[in-house]
This record gives C-alpha cells, structure tokens and sequence, in this order.
C-alpha cells in the first residue's frame, strides 16, 4: 500500500527513533497492540469507530476499511514497526502514545490520513509531526478521498448547523462576540454557536488577536459538545482555527 500513496515533502523520517518491534493485532485504524501486549495509541489519527462492545452498534462509515488498511500497511512489513514517543507518553486510559513508521521511515499515521481514513487529531502537547500530517490531510480532503467524501464532513455554516449534530465537525461563522471565564475564551459564533478555547492552551495559539476577533469570519474543528442545548467546539491548537480577521481601521 504504501508504494501507492505518495506523501507531501513535509513527511520525512525521523532522524532517531524510540523503539521498534513487532504488532501482535490491530483493534481499530487508529489502535494497535504489540508482541508484549503493549497498546499503542498512534498520535495525530482519529478513525472512525468500530463499536466492539456493542455487537448491535453499526460501525461508522469507512472504520472497517480504516483497520484493513492498517492490517494491509504492516502485513507488507510483516508487522515491524518503529516509534517515536511525544511529549506526554500515555493518555487516560494507559494507552502508549506514539508516532508509528514504518521500517523505513514512513509515517503510517500519514499513510493513513492520505487515504482519507481518518482526521488529523491535534491534542496538545504531542504535536511533533503536526505539519506532515495536515499537510496530508489537506491533500485527502481536496481529492475528496474516504470520510471527505461524506456530507457530515463537509465545512458547515454555524447559522444552520444541525440541532443533531455530533462527534467531529467543521463549522464556519462570523464573530459576534468574545465571553471569558476563569478557565477560557469563548468565540460567539452567528447561530448560537460558540467556540472554546481554554487559557491552558493559548500557548498554542502565539497569532491570536483577541483584539481583533469581533467581526472576523472563523473556522473551526473538532468534536462538537452542547451546553444548555447550544453546539460548542472546544479548539486545542492554532491548527484547528482558521481565521480572516476584518481590516484594520
């Protein structure tokens, strides 16, 4: 698979790696576990989801080929891999955490994305080969490949952003107004629509001009949340913020 997917310039081996070894199954697109039964999260891919514990649950859209074509990945490599670690090594349910290649060097998680079997996931701080993988997104998604092909991933107006609406959207508005608390800003979108961005992670966001957001025409994306029955989407990197701000005056 991987001869017939060919990768932005951006994605290049890692100069070191962290360890290799041997995948002994492969749960999901996006999970895996190795020989010594390790679980290995791959960073910066969400997949669609395969419901395991509910054998009634229909998987979503494009979850089986997702694991197949994963299976297919390491099957030509006779499940050899290498790792590179980020910076937090484990996430909440004890899943290793880590940029998977393949013996040569290619990205999988990007092998995957170019695909269009899943969507860049930005969870900060573990944004190491943050630019190889949306550039490999971008290029799914303009050729309009696997889940860009389906209307619930299409950019969505935040006026008329469906009342059901749920898991991983991008949604587009104008500014109308900024909230604070003590904990985040808020970007009041037209359409009751808000996006959230937490004070822990505006590190992440060194070009946001907050001064300047009123009126400015944004997109965002991630994984919609509703309070009091209003749609929110909390954004964690600048990655996930596009913003055309007005003039200046």
């Amino acid at each position: 698979m991987s001869a017939q997917v060919s990768l932005p310039a951006v994605c290049v081996a890692p100069g070191y790696y962290h360890g290799m070894g041997k995948v002994w199954h492969v749960h999901d697109g996006d999970t895996v576990s190795l020989e010594n039964r390790t679980r290995i999260r791959l960073i910066g891919l969400d997949t669609p989801e395969i419901f395991w514990r509910d054998k009634d649950a229909p998987a979503e859209p494009f979850a089986h080929e997702a694991r197949d074509a994963l299976m297919e990945l390491l099957h030509e490599h006779d499940y050899q891999v290498r790792w590179v670690y980020d910076r937090e090594p484990e996430d909440r349910y004890r899943r290793v955490l880590a940029h998977l290649f393949t013996p040569e060097g290619e990205s999988i998680t990007a092998l995957l994305l170019a695909q269009g079997l899943g969507y860049a996931l930005t969870i900060p701080p573990n944004n190491q080969f943050i630019d190889c993988y949306r550039a490999t997104e971008r290029q799914a998604m303009e050729d309009g490949l696997g889940i860009w092909s389906l209307p619930e991933f299409a950019l969505l107006d935040a006026e008329t952003f469906p009342a059901d609406a749920k898991g991983f959207r991008r949604v587009q508005g104008r500014v109308q107004r900024i909230g604070e608390s003590n904990n985040a800003y808020w970007l009041n979108l037209e359409g009751q629509f808000a996006v959230r961005i937490d004070r822990a992670d505006l590190e992440y966001f060194p070009d946001l001009q907050f001064n300047r957001l009123r009126g400015a025409t944004i997109s965002a994306r991630g994984l919609v949340f509703y309070y009091r029955g209003e749609p929110r989407i909390r954004v964690r990197h600048a990655a996930d913020l596009e913003i055309t701000y007005p003039p200046s005056n």
